[in-house]
């Protein structure tokens, strides 16, 4: 299994033409097939994917893992890149995603409904867990054992006028199975990355994990909740964590003294053999 982070916000100092941005893009190549995880913001996934030897119109299947701008902003740059790959979203209620940092900063952060609408044949909405292709799997199931991040009470969603916070019923865990490991991509992990693994291991109880690889959310956590993130990764024994994006510098600098050489941090251009 290879996995080539095509955008993500820390930038590849060694590759300086790459760009960088908030979000995440994963390509995935797996038993002979490609896959597409994520978008990040804009087409700049796309032109890394140029740059770093990558065909976009080899992707057999898409999946967005929530319906935030940072994840899949780039929708409109993959559909002039590729004709026909099947665009994976979880079914959600129809309303508007909100940051509401202040009564007087409120930002629209979701997807563009009028772009999915326009290319509704190519995107399926899922309601339950489901492999959509050979060894990608999506999972909807996400169990609420451990608590979701603080991060998650700015953001909100708007539905007929009513605002209220966002439930992230939107939001999908991606699992790539190969043998008898499996690798789990978190996107931005609002439902809290614990929560994730949870699920993945309620669906593979028998298999594996390699490795934990995504935004946490942990940017607005206070110490001692990164710590204790830290430590249940370390009880759930995964050799390999690595994180970027939305965790936050601060909380990864804690993750990696709780994790020691587990953790790796992730930027563009980042290839992983796993």
């Amino acid at each position: 299994m290879k996995i080539t982070t095509l955008i993500e916000n820390h930038e590849d100092i060694s590759t300086p033409s790459l760009k960088s941005e908030h979000g995440v893009s994963f390509y995935i190549e797996l038993g002979g097939h490609v896959y597409l995880s994520d978008l990040g913001q804009s087409g700049n996934f796309a032109e890394n994917a140029e740059k770093l030897g990558v065909d976009l119109s080899r992707v057999e299947a898409l999946a967005i893992s929530h319906y935030h701008y940072d994840h899949g902003g780039g929708l409109a740059r993959f559909i002039t890149e590729n004709d026909s790959a099947a665009i994976y979203l979880r079914r959600s209620l129809e309303a508007d995603y909100l940051a509401i940092d202040s009564p007087d900063s409120i930002r629209f952060i979701g997807l563009d409904r009028s772009l999915l609408k326009q290319h509704e044949d190519r995107i399926i909405y899922l309601e339950n867990n489901q492999e959509i292709a050979p060894g990608f799997h999506l999972l909807t199931d996400i169990p609420g054992n451990f608590p979701k991040p603080h991060g998650d009470e700015r953001l909100k969603m708007r539905l007929e006028g009513v605002t209220r916070p966002d439930t992230f019923e939107h939001e999908m865990v991606s699992v790539l199975v190969e043998g008898q490991a499996l690798v789990i991509l978190t996107g931005c992990a609002h439902n809290g990355v614990l929560n994730m693994i949870a699920a993945a291991k309620n669906v593979f109880p028998d298999k594996k994990i390699k490795a934990v690889i995504g935004g946490f959310h942990l940017s607005r956590e206070n110490d001692d909740t990164v710590v204790e993130v830290g430590r249940k990764l370390l009880d759930f024994d995964i050799p390999m964590v690595i994180t970027g994006h939305c965790t936050g510098d601060h909380a990864i600098g804690i993750l990696k003294e709780v994790l020691g050489g587990r953790l790796q941090i992730l930027h563009t251009g980042l290839v992983m053999n796993l």
